[in-house]
This record gives structure tokens, C-alpha cells and sequence, in this order.
């Protein structure tokens, strides 16, 4: 009932605002006077259809097509002209007892790269003094994207970063930001903070940083790349509320097919025969399969169509205030989103999540500011279990492992199970439990802003502290009504008893706690031609995570120092010093010292390119750093604890008395070594090269960036096991060292055209890298034979067998005279390269292949804006590489679970699937039989939108009104497209939740 009032009580807030004609429209009992002045742009040419407001009068304009305004402001008192319009950097102009000095308000276009700033960890500069390989996107360009996950909206956006959906069940979806290949850290406020609740609009900037220059100042925590998130706050002498509202649907993107009854009968005895057995369906059961005579003992379920929907919905509402003086600035959101399953019957599952953020900045002196920053959100979820856990019932794996003729669901209103297949679907949706799940996260900070300018001009200090809180409860209960086995004559046998839970019980309970404490002094002066900036910070961090019993802090302190110098806004030398520690060395040995260079060189400000007409800016950059990795893997090995490598762990594995029966001694306990503590390692090792370049041209119509990268990642942390003889110990017995070094290249960046024709401006582009990577040395066999080593060959290589067809009759298997390893072969089967020509298809035939994974990342956007009207569209694609199918749906590997429709290609029918089986392992192997071309190019965003004419949205008093439609993952074009699979995640709708395609319709205002 409480979330069917917040519902409302959101939709009526929404409702007040938008009917309010009267928040800005009354303006207070002051003196005004009219002014009138022009807008223009940096090239001095008026800029019409503007909104021009008055912070103490509330008044409001519109400039003509002349870039003029008529407005009204205070006579008395000092006032401010604000204009904030689309493309351009907010401008506020002060007028004095109503004056308007200078009638031209001139407006930068915030587009453009030379305007732009970078946000570096504890400091921000502009774009001419970095170094570093950054890129920016505000959250207001990501809300084309109907998602509660924020991080889906940045699919195809940025250069050289791959979002991955592993998760996809509605309300507990998991993604992946990778860039270069490289899982990402997030910093939101510039803490280390988990971004799945972060919504599009709370967030004022998303930047990523993509070389070590860029992230030294983080530590260890910046040994990879780093999305350095900025969240709104208030703006001096603006007042805005946002009001957006959308709903729709959701349908999934794949839609597998499997076989009904007959034909899975059908090619289970066919798979049968291949092996030398009798058929287990008679010909009287094919038949009754196909005509549906006998549903009872013959049944053919369709469990897409009784148990599944078509379609789910999306529901978001957001409202958003901002505003301030010169005094006080704030923002404060509530954000809600719900979302749904796809099960027809029983527990739906759902998700319902609230998000509210506050935030005041607060001047407090001329030298003192304070911010406070608070954000909670709260998730219901709701979800059929499996087997009484905190686990959801997987609908789509049971569906591809349960053929159609399995069993009847039902007779005489008794549930029907059989020895086979002992898990009913009815029952598990109605009868088999639920579960209730609530997610809570809280992240609070304070920053103080001191202005040290008495020491010396130039010198500011910022501290922060910070107080996180995550909370994980799933509350579930188990239970099934009774199940049957169905005898002949419509007879019933007990097969179960039914289990009534009448409550419900703790099934997952996770909690974690991150404290965290920063101080940065800031020092940025400008000597004529010369700009000096420095920074000193101490990062402080414990994180603590306890799941039921078990506990485990992490701590981390980092000691960083910056030095930006630049000369004549031309040249610039940057040095990052971190002085940084990690648990998981011994305690007197945690600290080390990793430094970082960097420079660049803007040639559009030296004289023989200031004057270019085609080039109008230019930048060259280049960084080098190094830093030690605290999240590493001890080679291939599990078995280390890698908070207490130092220290010998023993493990309790039972007890022993001496003595015999009747006349026992007491009980000694027995210990075996879990791991061996380590003392000769140190924290592994990574280097990084970034150089790249940044331009735009033709009038700043043009905009490009290109950049190689080059990682090491060296002295890695190993047992070195294949140098040790067993008789010295395996696994965790052995102790560690720094053993291996694997190589990481590429290439990536981006293009952007922008122009207008008349009332039509539009804009287009794309970014793409292109990756690479190398093992160098490996812990591995000395005697091993060199094809079959993993040193010196790429780490995305796929080596297995080389499949070179189908046998096609025996005479073929005969004349060969190869064995393979994996019992009789029959034509049908996949006939392997015998690799090194002894006659046998064994391990040692498994090399590398000449196929890899994809190498080539790319996205593409398109801009279109005509008067009112908006379309916006981008997508992203892989090329280069292939993928692996050897699961189920392509390859049968499991005969008694669902066929597939693609399984009717198999031989003889066609050459494109071997032959059935039920025995036989040979068609199982990791081969290139299985490799599928791995390219696509998926539409992932689309946007039509009509912006009201401001004019008669003024008069509505409901400025910047907006109605729009909107998908996600509108289609993909792929080999895979004919199997009906998502090539994004081609086990999406079999073995998990599929991926949805989300159509919303829905309104937007700002005033």
C-alpha cells in the first residue's frame, strides 16, 4: 500500500509543479526599470530565441532575431541578467540600480575543446594545461536513455569504453564499464563509490581518465582507469525546477526457439540411433505428439506462451531542484523508477527504487565555504525464489533444460513431475516461495574550502570526509505443493509431500561500510608568461563488508603530489608523485613511491598556426607513469588469501586420539598448511604510454582526438608451480614471488562534425579503438612444446583444436587412419587437425588457432535539431573477432534438455551442426567448429523529441516544455540475427534473464 501512496504522491507533486504558474511568475515589491541589450556569440553575431531571466525581479525575455531583449530588473539593488541556454556557457551579467553597462552579453560556446576544463582528481584546469587523455559528457546528455541504470546511457558514447550487461533480471542488473580493456573505478565527489543507483539527473559531468598522468594523484586506486563523476549542485543567481516523466515497455531482445514436442522426439531418437540404441518414442507417441491427442501422456507445453509475457513495464518520474545567490547555492532531487518481469504467473518480479539527494554549498566567509552533500536510495524488490533461497528462480534455464514433452503441468488439479524433469514450473511460480529483497545505500560528505590567500596568494585548502553505507536484505521462504508421478490409467503416485513455510526467513544479509577522509592543499598562480599549479593530498579509506559471519576491511592511504607548470599558454610539464600503501604487504614493507610525466604542446597558439583559418586549435600530449597493482591474481592460483600473503595459514581438518576403542587418549586436533607465508615479493608492477593529439578545425566545425596507448603489466605475483617440482608442495604451499609480464597496445579516438543549414543544425560522428595484447612471460613448463606455450603469443587468441569440416562417410574416417581421443567417430562428426602429426587427436593438438576475440570497438551518433524538432540517435558495434557458442543451444550437449530449432540444421540434413548423440564427447571439444563471427552494430539509444516554442511555453508559463519517445537497444544487425539472439549477450533469454528493448513516452520542463 506505502508504494502505491508514494506513487501518487509523486505524480501529484509532479502535476502541482507543472500546473504552478505562479513560482517565478510574482515578482517581490521592488523597484524596477526596463533594460534592452543584445546577445551574441564569441564571432559577435546575435543569437536568437534566448531566455533571458532577472534573478531579483523573476522577470523574464526572449531575445528576436536580432539577438535583442527587453527586460525588467531592480532599480534599487544589484541585480543579475542570467542567461543558461543549450550549447553555451551559463553567462550572469550584474546590473547596478538598473544599468546596463555594456548592452552586448557575449556567449562562449561550451562545445568547443579550448573552453573546456578537466577534472582532475582534487583539481581542476583548463583543457590547455592537461596532459592527460580525458573525456567529458554532462548527465544532461545522457537522459536520452530510458534505463535506471546510468551506465547503459554511456554505450557507444566514449572512446575506447565497452559497457557489458552480465545481469540482466529487473531491479539486481550488473554492468561492466571496461576501457582499453581495463575494468573501470568509479569516484563519485571524489570518493571511491558503487554508481548503480546513480541517476542521469543528479550528475553534472562524467569524465573518464584514461592514462596514469591523469590518475597518479589517486594511488593504487588508479593503477587502472578511473570515471571521475561530479554530481549537481547549485548555480549562482539561477533558480530551476526540472520536472520529467516517462512510461512504456520492455520486451526482450533475444527470443530463442525451441522445438515442440514432436520434432524433440524425433531428434532424440535420432540421436539415439547415431549411437547404436533403440528409440525411447514409439511411433504411436510421435504421432500423439503431433496431433495433440493425448496432452495428458503426450503433452506438448509451450512454456513461452503460458508462462512468459510479452512485454514489461518502465516507469520513471523525476523532480529536481536547484538554485542560489552569492551566499548560498543548492540542489536537491527525488527520483523513482520501477520495473518489471516478464513471469505470467505467480510472484512478478520487480523492482521499486527511490533516490533522494540533497546538497548546500554554503558561503560562510570571503575564505570559508562549506558543502554538505546526501544521498539515499531505497529498493524494494520482489521476485520468485528457487528452493526456498535468496536465489530467484531462473525461468529461462529451466525452460532451455526442459523439453516440451517433459511432463503434463497438471491433472485433476495435482501437480505432475517426472524422474527426469522433478521440478514443475506451475509449482514453482505459485506454490514454490518468494522472496523480498531491500536495498539500501547511503553516501554523505562535508567538504571544507579554505582560501589560504593571507600565506600566500594562490594557496587553498579542501578537506573532506565522507560516510557510506550499503545494505543488503533478502528475506525469502520456501515451500511446494504436492508432486505426482503419472501412472497409466490416469493414476497418480505420491512423489513429494507438500511443504508449507509459513514464514519468512533471512537469506541474504550483506553490509558495508566505507569511511573515507581527504585533505588537499591547492596552490595556482600566474606569473606573466608563466602558470604554476601544485597540489598535496592524503587519501584515507576503509571499507568494510561483512556478509552474515564474514568480515573483511580494506584500507588505503595515499600520499600524492602535483606540479602543473605552463609557459606562454603553449607549453606544459606536468610531474605525480604517490606515495602509496597496500594490506596486502607485509606490514614494515607497504609503501612505495611511483612517479608520473607528462607534457604537451598547443601548436595552435605559436605563430605560424594562430593566423590558420582550417586549424583553429591543436594539442599534442603525451604521458608516462608507473604504478604498483594491489588488485592482482597470484598467477592462475586460488588457493592464496591475498590480504595475509606474509603469513602462514593453517586449516583445522579434523582431530586424532590415540589409544584403542573403549581406551582413547584426548583428542588432538590436526592442522594441514593452507598457504605458505610469502616474504620475497613486492606489489606487482604497470607502466603506462598514452601520446595523442586533440584539433579542431574548419571554424571549430570539426573536432578530433586520436591517442596510442601502450600498458606493461610486470612483475606480476606467481608460485612459479611449474619450476617446482611437486615434491616440494603445490598450490598454496608454495610461496610467492615476482614472476611474468603481460603487454597491452592500441589505438582510439574519436571525430565529430557539427554545422548548421538554415534552421537545421546537425551533427554526427564516431569514436572506435582498436586493442592488442601480448603475454611475455608466463609461469609455464620449460619442456612444453613451443606451440602450445602462452608466452609470446596475444592473450585474446583462441587456441583449441582446428576443426576441418564433417566427416561425410566412413571410407573418409577409414582412409584417414587418425585417431580421436574421444571413442569411435561416425560421419557426422567433426573431423580435427591432427596438429603435430602423430595420429592421434589428443591434448597436444590444441594450439593457436589464428582466430581472437574482437579487436575493434566503435560507436556512432547522429544529431538532428529543426526548430522544435529532435532526433537523436547512437549505436555501437564490435568488429574483427570472433566468439564462442559452445553452449546447448548450438551444440546439444545435453540431449535430454531443450533442443533448439537451430539443432533441425544438423547433418545429414545440412553440414552446419555435426550429428545428434547422446554418448559420444567428440563434437563437445573446444574447436573453431564453434566460432562465430563476432561483428554487430547495435542501435542502442534513440530520441524523438519537440521542445514547445518558447514563446508560447513562457506564456504557459512551463519554459523549456519538452514531450519525447524513447528506445534502448532498438535492434542489432549480426550473424546472430537469423537464431534470433542479442550478439551483445548470446546467453541472454537462455541461461539468463534476456536483455530488453525499452520504448517510453514521456515529458520533460525546466522553469
Amino acid at each position: 500500500m506505502y508504494r502505491k501512496i508514494a506513487k501518487m504522491l509523486m505524480f501529484f507533486t509532479a502535476i502541482g509543479v507543472f500546473s504552478s504558474t505562479s513560482l517565478y511568475g510574482q515578482s517581490n515589491d521592488v523597484f524596477t526599470s526596463v533594460v534592452t541589450g543584445r546577445v551574441i556569440n564569441s564571432e559577435g553575431q546575435p543569437i536568437p530565441n534566448v531566455f533571458v531571466k532577472s534573478f531579483e525581479t523573476k522577470d523574464k525575455g526572449i531575445t528576436n532575431n536580432l539577438g535583442v531583449f527587453s527586460i525588467k530588473v531592480s532599480s534599487t539593488e544589484t541585480d543579475q541578467i542570467v542567461i543558461d541556454e543549450l550549447g553555451y556557457v551559463m553567462k550572469v551579467t550584474e546590473i547596478n540600480k538598473g544599468v546596463l553597462e555594456n548592452p552586448d552579453i557575449t556567449l562562449m560556446n561550451s562545445g568547443y575543446i579550448e573552453n573546456n576544463m578537466v577534472q582532475l582528481p582534487y583539481q581542476t584546469i583548463s583543457n590547455n594545461r592537461s596532459v592527460s587523455s580525458t573525456y567529458t559528457i554532462t548527465g544532461d546528455e545522457l537522459a536520452s536513455y530510458p534505463s535506471g541504470i546510468f551506465l547503459e546511457a554511456l554505450s557507444g558514447r566514449i572512446p575506447g569504453l565497452q559497457i557489458t550487461l552480465f545481469n540482466n533480471n529487473p531491479g539486481n542488473e550488473s554492468v561492466f564499464a571496461s576501457l582499453r580493456g581495463e575494468g573501470v573505478s568509479f569516484y563519485i565527489d571524489g570518493v571511491i563509490r558503487n554508481p548503480s543507483d546513480l541517476t542521469v539527473f543528479e550528475i553534472e559531468t562524467v569524465q573518464v581518465i584514461k592514462d596514469m598522468s591523469g590518475r597518479a594523484a589517486l594511488g593504487l586506486s588508479g593503477v587502472g582507469p578511473v570515471m571521475w563523476i561530479t554530481t549537481k549542485t547549485g548555480k549562482k543567481f539561477k533558480k530551476d525546477i526540472s520536472v520529467s516523466t516517462e512510461s512504456g515497455f520492455s520486451s526482450p531482445t533475444s527470443k530463442p526457439e525451441y522445438l515442440d514436442s514432436y520434432n524433440y522426439a524425433t531428434l532424440y531418437n535420432e540421436a539415439l540411433t547415431n549411437d547404436g540404441l533403440s528409440p525411447l518414442y514409439s511411433a504411436t507417441a510421435l504421432t500423439a505428439y503431433r496431433n495433440g491427442t493425448n496432452p495428458l501422456y503426450f503433452p506438448n507445453v509451450d512454456y513461452k506462451s503460458d508462462y512468459l509475457r510479452k512485454s514489461s513495464v518502465y516507469n520513471r518520474a523525476n523532480i529536481n531542484f536547484s538554485g542560489g545567490d552569492d551566499k548560498v547555492n543548492y540542489f536537491s532531487l527525488l527520483d523513482y523508477v520501477r520495473t518489471t518481469g516478464l513471469e505470467k504467473v505467480g510472484e512478478d518480479t520487480s523492482s521499486d527504487r527511490f533516490k533522494i539527494r540533497g546538497g548546500v554549498n554554503i558561503k560562510l566567509t570571503d575564505k570559508i565555504q562549506f558543502n554538505v552533500n546526501l544521498s539515499g536510495t531505497y529498493q524494494e524488490l520482489e521476485f520468485p525464489n528457487v528452493g526456498g533461497s535468496a536465489n530467484q528462480f531462473n525461468i529461462y534455464n529451466y525452460i532451455a533444460n526442459t523439453p516440451s514433452n517433459a511432463h503434463a503441468i497438471s491433472y485433476d488439479g495435482k501437480y505432475i513431475v517426472s524422474n527426469d524433469f522433478p521440478t514443475n514450473i506451475a509449482n514453482e511460480l505459485l506454490n514454490g516461495g518468494y522472496a523480498e529483497g531491500s536495498n539500501l545505500n547511503s553516501q554523505n560528505s562535508a567538504t571544507l574550502l579554505l582560501d589560504l590567500g593571507a600565506i600566500t596568494k594562490g594557496l587553498t585548502f579542501t578537506g573532506t570526509a565522507a560516510f557510506d553505507i550499503y545494505s543488503n536484505v533478502i528475506n525469502n521462504k520456501g515451500g511446494s505443493a504436492a508432486l505426482y508421478l503419472l501412472q497409466p490409467n490416469n493414476v497418480l503416485q505420491l512423489y513429494t509431500d507438500e511443504v508449507i513455510a509459513p514464514n519468512l526467513g533471512t537469506g541474504s544479509d550483506n553490509f558495508t561500510r566505507s569511511t573515507t577522509a581527504l585533505g588537499s592543499l591547492n596552490y595556482d598562480r600566474v606569473f606573466g608568461k608563466h602558470a604554476l599549479t601544485m597540489n598535496a593530498s592524503f587519501y584515507s579509506g576503509l571499507v568494510e563488508t561483512r556478509r552474515f559471519a564474514n568480515y573483511q576491511p580494506v584500507n588505503k592511504k595515499d600520499f600524492s603530489y602535483r606540479a602543473n607548470y605552463a609557459y606562454n599558454d603553449k607549453y606544459v610539464l606536468q610531474l605525480d608523485l604517490a606515495y602509496s600503501g597496500s594490506m596486502k604487504l607485509p606490514k614494515d614493507n607497504r609503501y612505495d613511491l611511483y612517479p608520473s610525466l607528462g607534457a604537451a604542446w598547443i601548436a595552435s597558439n605559436e605563430a605560424f598556426l594562430n593566423t590558420s583559418k582550417a586549424v583553429n586549435y591543436l594539442k599534442f600530449f603525451t604521458s608516462y607513469g608507473v604504478m604498483g597493482n594491489d588488485n592482482f591474481r597470484t598467477g592462475f592460483d586460488t588457493s592464496y588469501n591475498p590480504y595475509y600473503l606474509g603469513t602462514t595459514l593453517w586449516q583445522n581438518v579434523g582431530g586424532w586420539q590415540s589409544g584403542i576403542e573403549g581406551n582413547k587418549g584426548n583428542v588432538v586436533n590436526i592442522y594441514n598448511i593452507q598457504q605458505a607465508g610469502s616474504t620475497n615479493y613486492e606489489l606487482p608492477k604497470v607502466s603506462y604510454l598514452n601520446i595523442g593529439f586533440q584539433s579542431e578545425m574548419f571554424n571549430k566545425t570539426l573536432s578530433v582526438e586520436a591517442n596510442y596507448y601502450a600498458k606493461r603489466d610486470y612483475n606480476q605475483i606467481s608460485p612459479r608451480s611449474s619450476l617446482t617440482p611437486s615434491l616440494f608442495g603445490t598450490g598454496g604451499f608454495l610461496p610467492l614471488i615476482n614472476y611474468g609480464e603481460t603487454k597491452y597496445w592500441g589505438l582510439e579516438g574519436y571525430l565529430q562534425y557539427k554545422n548548421t543549414i538554415g534552421d537545421l543544425e546537425y551533427s554526427f560522428g564516431g569514436n572506435v579503438m582498436y586493442n592488442r595484447s601480448k603475454y611475455i612471460d608466463v609461469d609455464e613448463p620449460v619442456a612444453l612444446e613451443g606451440y602450445r606455450k602462452l608466452a609470446g603469443t596475444e592473450t585474446d587468441m583462441y587456441r583449441g583444436y582446428v576443426a576441418e569440416g564433417l566427416y561425410q562417410t566412413q571410407a573418409e574416417i577409414t582412409s584417414r587412419s587418425v585417431t580421436q581421443s574421444w571413442g569411435d567417430v561416425q560421419p557426422g562428426d567433426i573431423r580435427y587437425k591432427d596438429y603435430n602429426e602423430d595420429g592421434v587427436i589428443d591434448e597436444k593438438d590444441i594450439h593457436e588457432t589464428g582466430a581472437h576475440a574482437p579487436r575493434i570497438y566503435y560507436g556512432l551518433n547522429l544529431n538532428l535539431k529543426y526548430k522544435g524538432f529532435n532526433l537523436f540517435v547512437v549505436g555501437q558495434g564490435l568488429a574483427d573477432g570472433v566468439t564462442n557458442v559452445g553452449g546447448n543451444y548450438f551444440v546439444g550437449n545435453n540431449p535430454r534438455a531443450n533442443y533448439s530449432e537451430v539443432m533441425l540444421d544438423r547433418y545429414p540434413v545440412t553440414n552446419d551442426l555435426p550429428r545428434l548423440t547422446t554418448q559420444s564427447q567428440n563434437n563437445f571439444q573446444g574447436s573453431t567448429f564453434w566460432l562465430k563471427d563476432a561483428a554487430y552494430f547495435s542501435i542502442k539509444n534513440i530520441e524523438l523529441s519537440y521542445t514547445m516554442p518558447k514563446v508560447i511555453a513562457a506564456n504557459l508559463s512551463l519554459p523549456n516544455l519538452k514531450f519525447f519517445v524513447r528506445g534502448k537497444n532498438i535492434a542489432s544487425f549480426s550473424k546472430f540475427s537469423k537464431y534470433n539472439l542479442d550478439p551483445e549477450s548470446t546467453s541472454a533469454g537462455i541461461s539468463q534473464y534476456p536483455v530488453y528493448r525499452t520504448f517510453t513516452l514521456g515529458a520533460s520542463c525546466k522553469f
